[in-house]
């Protein structure tokens, strides 16, 4: 199994190569450039958008994310999720808007808060929950990254 470093820039190359399948200039950032993955832009240079990218290599339920805080909410800020689908050898993505990202970010901390406060949980760990307890937006995501354009 590929390690993690090569599963984000699987991810990377993934949401790039749609993109530009889509008519989008898609540039991927050198590594460890601060907050985005990938600038993304129209043909005409008119509209762009910056794109955080956060891959896993199964058909994970969550998604590691920064601390609230960290989450960039401007409007042209974007968050793609992108997951391996084994049964089908194919990715799976999810497109969140910035804001999004962090209201579901701070919507998962809330509920973990109360379960340490319970004594059933240990920590806290920033994700975005998606999948089966979550399938309105979840579909909602899928249906956003399906359509999305500049």
């Amino acid at each position: 199994m590929p390690n993690n470093a090569l599963i984000g820039i699987a991810g990377v190359h993934h949401v790039v190569a749609e993109l530009s399948r889509r008519g989008m200039v898609a540039l991927p950032t050198v590594k460890n450039t601060a907050a985005y993955d990938i600038v993304a832009l129209n043909v005409e240079g008119t509209r762009h958008a910056n794109i955080q990218v956060k891959s896993s290599s199964k058909r994970a339920s969550f998604f590691p994310m920064p601390p609230p805080e960290k989450i960039r909410v401007g409007p042209r800020d974007f968050y793609v999720l992108v997951r391996w689908i084994e049964a089908d050898e194919r990715f799976e993505c999810f497109l969140l808007k910035g804001k999004v990202a962090r209201a579901a970010v701070e919507e998962n901390l809330k509920i973990q808060r109360a379960r340490v406060k319970q004594g059933t949980r240990n920590s806290l760990f920033p994700c975005v929950p998606v999948g089966t307890n979550h399938t309105t937006r979840t579909n909602a995501w899928a249906r956003a990254w399906k359509k999305w354009a500049l």
